[in-house]
């Protein structure tokens, strides 16, 4: 579910006109100036009072700046922690500003700045209302679920994969077919395979897991070329003859390596572990897929990094994304240099990259995997002052 910025101009915007202060503010966002705030508050507030048919004048001009205004402010509050303000943003106008597949983006949004203020009861009624009203979003579906995972409530987990086993029933009784022409049946099959492979790990049951996710990489495209969904739970929480089975299905070298080595460690093998990690390195980056770049960056630091070729890569892989940077690459630099023995850049990384996650909605601290990572290459007392800004795994020390 997203919304789209309208297009933009080719000319030069008139002086003085809203398209040169809406495009004086986009600049200003595009260098996370905090002045972009005060120009987008400003247009809101002058946008907002403009009467409706001005704003659906010239096929809804004014109406779509508007809407483009109150989602890049939102964001950029987001990514400053002004959590409350963003909430709050023109709360009592929303009906006025939004249609109803923007308001569902809105309130989406809402949810999970609700459930980051630790205000899950709001959060998790506000986005079970967002996915009822839009039963074949399968993102949204998976988002409810890893809420309501994360909170421990396995009841409505199970009751969530009980009412889309109902949908594609009766999709099957009818002989229709989802009426988003986007998703297949066979998608939302493996997404209840999936997510009865995440139950079954909730609760255990290993072997269940991983034959859920056979069954959904065998029924859906979505999930056969997707086997790190799998192997990484099961080398991280120690199952590793499962994770060595799932990693045969990995096509990519540096993925399969780096966490054949990860699997290795944790499992008695520091030697083994070494070898696999050798192997990665010696994988010209120019060779590397996209997908895997972190896991070849993360083999040279569990080699402790000597050359700094790791740090490097990472380094140059956030200078080239430019606007649109990976939290996470953000994250393993700062890594890097702490591998190096160097922390003074590795709180700033994690912070920095943890607003880049906030302002696109995709969390407030780090994925819980990447505190093992972290755990593990740096020493305990420094990892004690960073763990708070991560997704601590439950049963793992806080």
């Amino acid at each position: 579910m997203s919304t789209q910025a309208p297009n933009r101009q080719s000319t030069p915007p008139v002086r003085g006109s809203w398209e040169e202060m809406l495009a004086e503010a986009r600049q200003l966002a595009v260098r996370d100036d905090e002045r972009a705030g005060e120009k987008y508050e400003l247009l809101i507030s002058r946008l907002v009072k403009l009467p409706l048919e001005r704003l659906a004048a010239n096929e809804f001009r004014m109406q779509r700046m508007l809407e483009e205004c109150m989602f890049t402010y939102q964001s950029f509050l987001a990514r400053r922690n002004r959590l409350q303000e963003a909430i709050d943003l023109q709360a009592d106008q929303l009906i006025y500003i939004f249609d109803s597949d923007a308001m569902a983006v809105w309130n989406e949004r809402q949810a999970y700045m609700l459930g980051w203020l630790d205000r899950h009861d709001e959060s998790l009624v506000l986005m079970a209302k967002v996915q009822s009203e839009t039963p074949w979003d399968i993102g949204l579906r998976w988002q409810l679920f890893e809420m309501y995972r994360k909170q421990g409530r396995k009841e409505e987990m199970a009751e969530l994969i009980v009412e889309l086993e109902g949908l594609l029933d009766a999709l099957e009784r009818h002989r229709l077919a989802p009426p988003d022409e986007a998703i297949s049946v066979e998608t939302l099959q493996g997404l209840v395979r999936y997510l009865k492979m995440m139950t079954a790990i909730e609760e255990g049951e290993w072997q269940a897991a991983y034959d859920f996710f056979v069954e959904a990489a065998t029924i859906s495209d979505a999930y056969k070329e997707n086997w790190h969904q799998l192997f990484r739970l099961l080398v991280l929480n120690g199952e590793s003859k499962l994770a060595s089975r799932a990693l045969n299905r990995e096509k990519s070298p540096s993925s399969q390596g780096f966490w054949r080595g990860l699997n290795g460690l944790y499992s008695g093998d520091k030697e083994g572990s070494k070898v696999e990690w050798e192997q990665v390195t010696r994988i010209p980056i120019d060779e590397l897929l996209m997908r895997s770049a972190a896991d070849w960056i993360l083999s040279q630091y569990y080699l402790g990094d000597p050359k700094r070729v790791g740090l490097q890569l990472a380094l140059r892989l956030i200078e080239n994304m430019r606007q649109n940077r990976d939290p996470l690459i953000i994250a393993l630099a700062g890594l890097g240099w702490a591998v190096q023995g160097e922390y003074s850049h590795l709180r700033t990384n994690i912070e920095f990259a943890i607003s880049q996650l906030r302002g696109s909605f995709n969390g407030n601290k780090l994925p819980e995997f990447n505190w093992y990572f972290f755990r593990d290459l740096i020493p305990a007392e420094e990892f004690a002052k960073i763990e708070h800004y991560f997704e601590v795994p439950r049963g793992r020390a806080a």
